[in-house]
């Protein structure tokens, strides 16, 4: 989607933050909703400039419970079940979804952020 349409969307849920710079962005936002942090943003090779990048972080770094606000990907939660559980169900060639580096597979916390990508230009 555009960045005005992306911005449309997000302001149903909160304030818009417009600005700031990221490296190799063209266009960046982000907003605030309950316990969850969005960044939205079009990279340089994000064909026509629409939104390839979805960042979304808890604002509580090492959670122990669930979000307040649920982030769903596919049939579930993101940040409603502990790690461990998650990462049982979620299919690791499926590259749209990137979890950080540091996540351990074993833990019995909540992930603390999560990074969406459908621009081509980032994959391994």
């Amino acid at each position: 989607m555009t960045e005005h349409a992306a911005q449309w969307t997000a302001s149903t849920l909160a304030d818009i933050r417009v600005g700031g710079w990221m490296c190799g962005a063209h266009w960046t936002f982000f907003f605030v909703h309950c316990d969850i942090l969005v960044t939205a943003y079009a990279c340089t090779a994000c064909s026509m400039q629409t939104m390839g990048h979805l960042i979304v972080e808890r604002t509580e770094r090492v959670p122990d419970r669930a979000a307040d606000v649920p982030v769903a990907f596919g049939d579930f939660d993101l940040f409603g079940y502990p790690i461990h559980e998650l990462t049982e169900v979620l299919d690791p060639s499926d590259r749209k979804l990137l979890l950080s580096a540091d996540v351990n597979p074993q833990s019995t916390h909540y992930l603390s952020a999560v990074r969406l990508d459908a621009c081509e230009s980032d994959r391994p």
